[in-house]
């Protein structure tokens, strides 16, 4: 597409990962964003979800189906790209969606613009990207005005999930390349992001946490009440706990349906990845920290000892079970 042709004759193209519903998500935003766009699901399955992907604003899905070398199935979506010459390519950052995207980009010969948080459309029909910057204390608004597609990988959650809906649309076969294996897997493991983000209870430490060790306490904490832990950027640079768990600006998007914040200031980077929760459960030494002003309850006080009044009657109740 050449600049200036104007968003009614957009294609857009959204991979959808077989075990995901974030590339559902992100079809729903690319027909809000533009109504006139020709919507199109690369569907890593086997078509079933096609109803989904049609109430979601997809106009058809293409079924491109999954290899076990994510390699192998890069060259093959850059293949069945190419073929479709789409003026925007959209993928869920999800831990394998921000590898397929790269290697994808690098094949087409494309920009990637990783890890979105926010997408628009200008009059002209370039898609207007925005990311985090400078770590986190700024946003920044990226349009690709020359290659193409224009290429986007989403983080998971900042567009809410559908969870039905059903408008047959038509399906066909992707053309792609056959899968000439790379890499052998010898064995996958979920990262721990996967699961904060589906958590209905996350369990999160921030700098008031002071140590690794309290961060075992949340761990138990959150094991006991069936949740996941989560950490601030703070907790994670000062070596606690795995980047993997972090939340906000620069890690993972959540809305589980209860937040716990232990010894978390309320940072707008922080905030900005939890704030869709359902209730919020604050406890600080600080009374005017930030974090309370998302609080449903605000506990001002010592974090370790609520916490530990928490294990023990969490304790206690599955002792009566």
């Amino acid at each position: 597409m050449a600049s200036g042709r104007g968003a009614a004759f957009v294609k857009i193209l959204v991979l959808a990962e077989a075990d995901d519903l974030t590339g559902a998500a992100l079809m729903r935003k690319a027909r809000e964003i533009c109504p006139e766009a020709r919507i199109a699901a690369l569907d890593e399955g086997d078509g079933g979800r096609s109803g989904l992907f049609g109430a979601c604003g997809a106009d058809e899905c293409l079924v491109l189906g999954s290899v076990e070398d994510d390699c192998a199935q890069g060259n093959r979506i850059a293949a069945a790209v190419k073929l479709e010459a789409p003026d925007v390519l959209l993928f869920p950052a999800t831990v394998r969606g921000r590898m397929l995207s790269a290697w994808a980009a690098a094949r087409l010969d494309t920009g990637l613009t990783a890890d979105c948080t926010g997408l628009d459309m200008t009059p002209e029909g370039l898609l207007l990207q925005t990311r985090p910057a400078f770590g986190g204390n700024l946003t920044a608004s990226i349009l690709c005005r020359t290659a193409r597609p224009q290429t986007a990988s989403v983080r998971p959650g900042v567009f809410p999930v559908p969870e039905f809906g059903n408008k047959p649309i038509p399906v066909r076969k992707a053309e792609a390349e056959a899968a000439s294996l790379i890499v052998k897997i010898g064995e996958r493991k979920n990262a721990a992001g996967s699961s904060l983000q589906s958590a209905r209870v996350i369990v999160t430490g921030g700098k008031g946490i002071g140590s690794k060790k309290g961060f075992e306490k949340l761990f138990r904490l959150a094991e006991l009440l069936g949740g996941a832990v989560g950490a601030t950027r703070s907790a994670v640079d000062a070596g606690w706990i795995g980047y993997e768990h972090q939340i906000g600006q620069t890690g993972v998007i959540v809305h589980p349906e209860w937040y716990l914040a232990f010894g978390v200031s309320g940072a707008v980077q922080h905030t900005t990845g939890m704030n869709a929760s359902g209730k919020v459960l604050a406890v600080n030494c600080d009374r005017n920290a930030l974090i309370f002003r998302y609080a449903d309850i605000g506990v001002v006080g010592d974090w370790e000892e609520f916490a530990d009044r928490l294990i023990l009657e969490a304790e206690q109740k599955r002792q009566q079970q």
